[in-house]
């Protein structure tokens, strides 16, 4: 690293696609380098202070944009369960079909973004940290698909309401469900490639 200091500012070096891309973004972001500079690694460095890793800091960011474009909304876990348990009482049915789409539209998603259900299952490690759920693993290798999922909802009708979504989710990604165990808390998915 070569460094010369002028007054406030201190020169580092960076490779020259590093420094191409640079300029070009801050070109487009109507900023000098100097303070994009300063904004990234600023950023940057704040966060790896807070004990983030780099690839985590990646990873993260590829979170937060897949939640922006499903249009995800966070809600207390309880509150969500509450409301899934009281329309699954008034209409079983409706319940199956909205989580049913909503399993659909997410493999569609998968789909267009990560090619295929294995590339997404590497942002599992991270989603496990926000969902409300004590355990949530998922294996998908080769043919074989299995989800296992330890305190995912309170009742029996939101866990049944979570299968439907990932029985219609597995289906549209062309896999056959196997085995299905569900309890309250509980939800274990095992399923093949059709």
């Amino acid at each position: 690293m070569c460094m010369s200091v002028k007054k406030d500012r201190v020169n580092i070096a960076v490779s020259k696609d590093i420094a191409e891309r640079l300029a070009r973004i801050a070109e487009g972001q109507g900023m000098t380098q100097f303070a994009l500079a300063n904004q990234i690694l600023s950023l940057g460095l704040d966060l790896i202070e807070q004990g983030y890793t780099l690839q985590q800091i990646r990873e993260v960011a590829l979170f937060f944009r897949v939640m922006i474009e499903l249009e995800s909304v966070p809600i207390p876990g309880r509150l969500l369960d509450k409301l899934i348990a009281d329309m699954y009482k008034a209409n079983p049915e409706v319940v199956h079909r909205a989580w049913c789409e909503a399993g659909r539209m997410l493999a569609s998603y998968v789909k267009a973004v990560f090619g295929s259900i294995e590339v997404a299952a590497s942002l599992v490690p991270y989603i496990s940290k926000i969902v409300p759920a004590k355990r949530f693993e998922v294996k998908a290798e080769g043919d074989v698909f299995v989800m296992e999922t330890l305190g995912v909802g309170y009742s029996t009708e939101s866990v049944e309401a979570t299968a439907k979504a990932v029985h219609c989710f597995l289906d549209e990604l062309g896999y056959e469900v196997k085995e299905s165990i569900t309890a309250p808390g509980i939800l274990k998915v095992k399923a093949l490639k059709k």
